[in-house]
């Protein structure tokens, strides 16, 4: 999870397995016909809109319940009852016999089990609908009547004492999650090194020179709007010095300015909070929620006017907006797919390291065996 970029040979065989990707492609179309005029009305609220990307990016953070909040997983209740066991311990109105059962006590069930299964069907009910009430009524009908069933080896006292102390860590989480989803600590700005830096502006260059591509099949004001937005982001004079692109040129790869750049920065910045902090534990990568924060970050806004300014056309208010959002949500995909495979390589790495380890101690035991047998 350190190399976050390919190179030489993987690098060349990612983008060309990117460019015959199906998905991908679509998601390239999609965002030309994004910038495209037309009239959209949304059918919860009523407000008109401009352009499908404008309508869509409404669906997305005004009636999408779901934005921005990660499923519950073994590793996230663990961590969740782990937290009630811990108060518990701290909290010296309990008896001192009951605090000194949690001592050693650690909720380790890491696993996806029929106790688990029912912890995530009350957590996401919970999440879709809000109501503290129901959630109580439902819990307590269902985990602490069984408490020692999933809160094995303790006593029935102890174990009910945690599970209406885990109802209350529950609920927080919740809370926590829907009002500031990325709640540990992280740096204020990713420094990225000269390596990681070259593989930026090589898939930055990538993403403007494609979408380029794509807006000029379109006949239309909106799309020469667009291609004049992203072509400011190309940088014409200098290039020599983004050697990556240089050595690795696929036919007018992109070199990029200094402000296109830095909105790729500041997007990997965003991608790597996002992803880094669940990283053993990650099961899908919040696009959606990453781009809101990259696009609505000041200094990647005010980068972005830099490039519209340069432009050769000055584009209406609602092209603007769409090919930033469109910029930083296929940035978002094809980091993703990058990340896919850096996560699968090394999950076939460990595996072949655990079963390399499983077959030395096979070995040794054979050995001994035949030892033993011999002295027999």
């Amino acid at each position: 999870m350190n190399d976050l970029y390919l190179f030489g040979e993987d690098f060349e065989a990612i983008l060309d397995i990117l460019e015959g990707d199906e998905d991908l492609e679509k998601q390239f179309e999609s965002s030309v016909s994004d910038v495209q005029s037309t009239v959209i009305v949304c059918s919860d609220c009523g407000k008109k809109y401009k352009s499908s990307g404008g309508y869509r990016r409404h669906r997305t953070t005004k009636h999408n319940d779901q934005q921005q909040q990660l499923p519950l997983t073994p590793v996230v209740l663990a961590e969740i009852v782990n937290a009630a066991v811990k108060k518990v311990k701290e909290n010296k109105v309990f008896h001192p016999d009951l605090r000194d059962e949690f001592k050693h006590y650690e909720y380790g069930q890491l696993t996806e089990t029929e106790e688990f299964s029912v912890f995530k069907i009350l957590f996401d009910g919970h999440l879709k609908n809000g109501d503290r009430e129901k959630f109580y009524e439902k819990y307590y009908a269902q985990i602490p009547l069984k408490s020692t069933s999933f809160f094995r080896g303790l006593s029935r006292n102890a174990a009910t004492l945690l599970a209406l102390k885990v109802a209350d860590s529950m609920l927080t989480h919740c809370k926590h999650m829907k009002s500031s989803p990325d709640n540990s600590v992280v740096p204020s700005k990713t420094v990225l090194s000269e390596k990681e830096k070259a593989g930026l502006q090589y898939l930055g260059g990538y993403v403007l020179h494609n979408l380029h591509k794509k807006c000029a099949r379109k006949f239309s004001n909106e799309s020469q709007q667009a291609m004049a937005i992203l072509k400011a982001g190309k940088l014409e004079y200098g290039s020599d010095s983004q050697r990556l692109v240089s050595s690795l040129d696929r036919g007018g790869l992109w070199p990029i300015t200094e402000s296109a750049q830095f909105i790729f920065s500041r997007t990997e910045h965003y991608f790597r909070q996002s992803t880094l902090k669940v990283a053993g534990s990650l099961q899908r990568v919040d696009i959606a929620g990453i781009a809101q924060k990259s696009v609505t970050d000041s200094d990647v806004v005010s980068n972005y006017q830099t490039m519209v300014s340069d432009a050769e056309l000055v584009p209406t208010k609602n092209v603007s907006k769409d090919v930033l959002h469109s910029i930083v949500n296929l940035y978002l995909r094809v980091r993703s797919f990058s990340l896919a495979k850096d996560i699968i390589q090394d999950f076939k790495i460990k595996a072949k390291h655990s079963k390399g380890k499983a077959l030395r101690k096979e070995i040794q035991r054979s050995c001994d065996e035949q030892a033993q047998e011999r002295h027999n």
